[in-house]
């Protein structure tokens, strides 16, 4: 089910637009179409599985009356609209009014006149006014060309996931509080990563990157990296990653921070993938990793760029797939988010038509508006990259909470981790040449 938008009573507006709010979960193509087209309609904002119209209420009352209307508001003015892009800010309270979510964005409705509020966190937060017929993020399966089938030379690699086994990784990094402003705790998580990676035959460095301490002055602390050689393509990189840090309410708190969906899901997800991919020897070069310091302003991630940067590296690196917070449903639809820039649409159309092959519960929304994750260092340096994150991840109830718990992430996690590791395994089959397909045409 999802969360109540919490539609009060509106205020008087200068422009008497009535809006609903609609769950487009199960509408097609056409029904989508319907609604943005129909008699009444002025505007209308797409946030992948709600879809909200604006106009004349007595028409827009008609066109919904047999959809899944969430809510409505009356005598809204559109110019007190506005978007919030919502990484880790998500749980501090915000101004205005909550109407609808999305594409890991928010529609939210603003006090008549006022301006745009500034973002607390840059690296987690963006606000800015909605363009009106804006598709914000769009369900794959709307566009979708053709009926999916899976490549028998891919499925092998996707059978290898072993959600029990991701869930157990899960289990074991939230034993252990992952604060980057922590030490003792932290290290132990970070040499378990690793010893998971060399235990897969990956060779493991630890680079060091700076960022600022909690008090002021600036800290020392590590990546994970797993590196395997491409068979073939030695000098071709795929990048996949996740961090491993975590926290809770108190941002500088360094006790009861276990982090379970946030991040040890997409953490654990990088070691799973290691393991399904690894044993066909793939042609290109994987570096499996996982950073510290996202939870601070993606300095881990952004440490890794700069270090690709300085060594002359990063025209290795062909595509990236970052993972983060994987392992959340609020119920039983599954529904996960993938974003990159409109540059790389086709790099994100790979990933939907993957989920409808190998993952097909599972509904991929495609977003061209990314933010606030470990992607964005790679996107800002022109790099073809993805972040993948379950959509319910900003109303998990235990998000940047002393809860977040294995037990707490619910009787959904396995289903939702599988889903999103199947999908990105069978991208990264392609991606990095590991489905043996010049020995099998060959045959």
């Amino acid at each position: 089910m999802l969360p109540a938008l919490a539609l009060f009573l509106a205020l008087p507006a200068a422009t008497a637009d009535h809006a609903v709010v609609i769950d487009i979960r199960q509408s097609s193509a056409a029904e989508v179409a319907q609604y943005k087209q129909g008699n009444g309609v002025r505007w209308w904002l797409e946030l992948g599985t709600q879809l909200v119209i604006g106009g004349e209420p007595q028409q827009l009352k008609g066109l919904t009356a047999k959809a899944g209307v969430l809510g409505e508001v009356d005598q809204l003015d559109p110019a007190d609209l506005a978007l919030r892009a919502v990484g880790c800010a998500v749980d501090e309270p915000a101004p205005g009014q909550l109407l609808a979510r999305g594409g890991r964005w928010q529609l939210r409705r603003l006090q008549s006149g006022s301006a745009l509020p500034v973002a607390a966190h840059a690296a987690h937060e963006r606000w800015r006014r909605p363009a009106f017929n804006e598709t914000i993020a769009r369900q794959y399966r709307l566009d979708a060309p053709q009926v999916a089938v899976p490549d028998p030379l891919v499925q092998p690699l996707v059978d290898r996931i072993d959600t029990a086994r991701w869930f157990a990784d899960v289990t074991q990094l939230a034993s252990w509080d992952r604060s980057s402003y922590g030490t003792t705790s932290l290290n132990s998580a970070r040499d378990w990563i690793g010893t998971q990676l060399q235990g897969l035959g990956l060779t493991v460095t630890k680079p060091a990157f700076t960022m600022p301490a909690s008090g002021g002055g600036s800290i020392s602390r590590q990546n994970v990296i797993g590196t395997w050689i491409g068979t073939a393509l030695p000098d071709e990189w795929i990048v996949v990653g996740g961090h491993y840090d975590s926290r809770n309410q108190t941002g500088s708190s360094t006790t009861n921070t276990p982090g379970a969906e946030d991040n040890a899901s997409g953490c654990a997800g990088v070691i799973e993938m290691a393991r399904a991919v690894l044993a066909f020897k793939p042609r290109r070069s994987i570096l499996f990793m996982c950073y510290a310091g996202e939870e601070q302003g993606l300095y881990g991630s952004k440490g890794h760029v700069s270090a690709l940067t300085a060594s002359s590296d990063l025209a290795k690196v062909k595509s990236v797939i970052i993972m983060d917070m994987i392992g959340y449903s609020a119920d039983n639809q599954l529904n996960a988010d993938y974003e990159s820039y409109s540059t790389y649409q086709s790099y994100l159309n790979r990933f939907g038509a993957a989920a409808a092959a190998y993952a097909p519960a599972l509904n991929v929304v495609l977003s061209t508006n990314p933010f606030g994750s470990d992607h964005m260092p790679y996107l800002q340096a022109n790099k073809e990259t993805v972040l993948a994150i379950e959509s319910d991840y900003d109303v998990y109830p235990h998000y940047h909470r002393s809860t977040d718990t294995p037990v707490n992430m619910g009787v959904n996690a396995q289903a939702m981790g599988g889903a999103i590791l199947k999908t990105n395994v069978a991208v990264l089959a392609d991606l990095a040449g590991a489905s043996d397909r010049i020995f099998a045409d060959l045959q």
